[in-house]
């Protein structure tokens, strides 16, 4: 199989390395140059272009089975709403229009911020269960890029919660201390959702499964079997064991108020391999009440 990998972030490169000892051609993408050689190591072939560029798009994925878009905004770039709205739209809607135009077979991957709060209601959060917070880019935006993958045949929507884990991220604990130190001890999320985290494995994992599955549709990819601790019980069990004052929350940015089910993708065959790292923390700092 011939893949282009449309984005050669860590996990794009991770995905490459996974395709290729597997005996898969990949042809990559970045839009720096200076990246180039670095990407040929872990990739067949490198091509510098934007998502936004269709015709180029469309020349780097001639004779690909399967386009992967891994895409993903770059937060200094999202200071204000204004600049939301550009650079989410660029990079995320533009990217999968490219894809789609050139290939029927595309794979993105998406975010769990399309729910918003997910709505009223107990039950848990399906792949059926509508869509909110239209407004804001980093959920509207989102949605938009999956219509445009979900409008072919072979369209995929993997849609993920945050990610932890990859080469050089912050953990949970320096994203508290980050708080503190850049945000007056504030966090933009609501106290009461679940934490939903996601490993970095899991998530190149669950992108080659899809890929040798042949998967379209929309998937929420999760731990099934566990709902973790909420924002506030993570956060404050992390504050205790750091010695720090509890966090703030502001709730600008709504996130899903109850369980998520990824049965729909655990049906498929893949389980999530990666236990919650904070349900650790939040069970120590029980432990010692």
């Amino acid at each position: 199989m011939k893949v282009l990998i449309l984005g050669m972030g860590h996990v794009g490169q991770a995905l490459s390395q996974r395709l290729r000892n597997g005996g898969h051609q990949v042809v990559g993408t970045t839009t720096t140059p200076d990246k180039v050689a670095k990407l040929q190591e872990v990739a067949d072939e490198v091509v510098v272009l934007k998502g936004s560029e269709t015709d180029k798009v469309a020349a780097a994925a001639k004779g690909c089975d399967a386009i992967i878009v891994t895409v993903a905004p770059n937060v200094k770039n999202t200071r204000t709403i204004e600049e939301r709205h550009v650079h989410y739209h660029d990079v995320l809607v533009k990217s999968c229009h490219s894809a789609a135009s050139a290939c029927d077979n595309v794979i993105f991957c998406s975010s769990f911020s399309t729910y918003g709060d997910g709505g009223a209601g107990s039950e848990p959060i399906t792949e059926e269960t509508p869509t909110s917070n239209h407004e804001e880019p980093s959920s509207k935006y989102y949605q938009e890029a999956e219509q445009e993958v979900l409008s072919r045949s072979g369209g995929c929507v993997l849609r993920f919660p945050d990610m932890y884990g990859a080469p050089g991220d912050m953990d949970f604990p320096q994203r508290v201390k980050m708080s503190h130190e850049y945000f007056g001890g504030k966090t933009i999320f609501g106290p009461d959702a679940p934490l939903y985290a996601i490993h970095f494995g899991d998530v190149v994992e669950s992108i080659h499964h899809a890929l040798i599955n042949g998967l379209s549709g929309l998937y929420n990819v999760c731990d099934n079997d566990n709902l973790p601790y909420t924002n506030k019980e993570v956060f404050d069990a992390i504050c205790e064991e750091l010695g720090m004052e509890k966090l703030g929350f502001t709730n600008q940015i709504k996130a899903p108020n109850r369980k998520i089910s990824a049965q729909k993708f655990y049906d498929t065959g893949y389980k999530v391999q990666h236990d919650d790292p904070n349900a650790a923390v939040v069970e120590r700092v029980k432990g010692r009440a």
